[in-house]
């Protein structure tokens, strides 16, 4: 009759010491590592590819638009007397009011008008939705202005201010 032994499988791990066993965990942990590394590198690569083909290679030339102000800069202007439309460039009108004023600046005698965006990040503070706006102020810390705005500026100084388009357009003679 035959009997089964049982027997214990040996592998080669149970020969190694506690170092050896430390350096093949290291090792271990080093390939898992850099496979992860890959795997990322080629994720990222192919990303990229993507990017790649919906870019616009075509070269443009930057311009600077010297039309534009801020609220912070708008009493700094060379000009000695001037215009500002202070508006949200994303209105309904918008695209009325730069026609406008578009169309006075073919006047001849016509006075330099600037454009402040009152979206840029830089003028919402001065911005008022309730329709509060402060006609009177005397320093940019005062300053507020609606919907549209228009002002005339002399030496640095609010003399004109308008938020009515039909009393622009007076002003402007248009």
């Amino acid at each position: 009759m035959k009997k089964k032994v049982n027997v214990n499988k040996v592998s080669k791990l149970d020969y190694l010491n506690d170092d050896q066993r430390e350096v093949l965990r290291f090792v271990v942990i080093l390939l898992v590592i850099i496979v992860v590394v890959v795997i990322i590198y080629f994720i990222s690569y192919y990303a990229s590819l993507k990017n790649v083909y919906h870019y616009n290679d075509e070269a443009t030339d930057a311009t600077i638009n010297y039309d534009a102000v801020t609220v912070g800069t708008m009493f700094n202007r060379p000009e000695g007397t001037y215009y500002v439309a202070l508006y949200k460039d994303d209105l309904a009108d918008a695209v009325y009011y730069s026609a406008l004023f578009n169309k006075y600046m073919n006047q001849e005698d016509a006075l330099k008008i600037y454009y402040c965006n009152l979206n840029n990040k830089l003028n919402e503070k001065y911005y008022t939705a309730d329709g509060k706006s402060n006609p009177k102020a005397t320093s940019i810390n005062d300053v507020k202005f609606g919907e549209f705005t228009f002002v005339k500026i002399s030496k640095g100084k609010i003399t004109k201010y308008y938020e009515d388009i039909t009393k622009v357009k007076k002003e402007l003679n248009i």
